[in-house]
């Protein structure tokens, strides 16, 4: 009975040990990439925008 409930206890706990990796990820996946100091991200100008800045 013993060995039964250890390894029951073991189960769950790499059971819980895979769903928070996985959360974990998709909440890591779903941030902003952030640009380092000093590097700008790459963007799109609008046609506007371009005529604003007289290029």
């Amino acid at each position: 009975m013993k060995k039964l409930t250890l390894g029951l206890l073991g189960a769950a706990a790499v059971a819980t040990t895979i769903l928070l990796v996985r959360q974990q990820k998709e909440v890591a996946s779903k941030e902003p990439r952030l640009v380092p100091a000093g590097e700008t991200q790459p963007t799109e100008l609008s046609l506007e925008r371009i005529r604003e800045l007289g290029l």
